[in-house]
């Protein structure tokens, strides 16, 4: 299995979550601004050439700058303080999101090899915490990976089950 991870394939993603988000999940809310704004990594994967999965990161400060996300019909995804956040200056907090792989592609250990490609742009964007707003049902995916839970579940994304969970990392420019 040769496995190949590129940065900044919007339209590949894009693909990715629109098949499992919309059409599999039921989301109707699933592209913002966030996805045009140049700041954010488009991380996608491909399996022997072929697409396979996908995911997001994103400096947290740039969800409260953009203009008109309100208008997309999403909350702003501003995380809850925890205690990882003390020591983390502005703009070194990143948000991961729309981690996902094809159908015909899962059960590859694939998720977290695109968790794994996230936290390291993330780090090489600068990077000092990462956390992320996942759907209950993957939330040990995340802790394998590092990740603690800050919250508890909620359901502020489209009424489906999430909670945040973050994880310091060695970034910086």
């Amino acid at each position: 299995m040769d496995i190949q991870l590129k940065m900044g394939c919007f339209d590949d993603a894009a693909l990715v979550r629109r098949v499992v988000f919309m059409d599999e999940q039921g989301y109707e809310n699933e592209f913002d601004a966030i996805d045009e704004d140049p700041n954010c990594i488009h991380v996608t994967l491909y399996v022997d050439g072929e697409l396979a999965g996908c995911s997001r990161v994103f400096p947290e400060a740039q969800s409260v700058a953009i203009k008109g996300w309100e208008s997309s019909g999403r909350r702003l995804p501003v995380s809850p303080a925890c205690d990882l956040d003390e020591g983390v200056a502005a703009g070194e907090t990143y948000i991961m999101g729309r981690v996902a792989v094809l159908p015909s592609m899962r059960r590859r250990g694939l998720a977290s090899k695109i968790v794994e490609a996230s936290d390291a742009a993330a780090c090489d964007a600068g990077a000092k915490l990462i956390k992320l707003h996942a759907q209950e049902y993957v939330l040990p995916l995340y802790a394998k990976a590092g990740y603690a839970q800050i919250a508890p579940v909620d359901y502020e994304d489209e009424g489906q089950p999430h909670a945040w969970m973050a994880k310091r990392v060695e970034g910086g420019r």
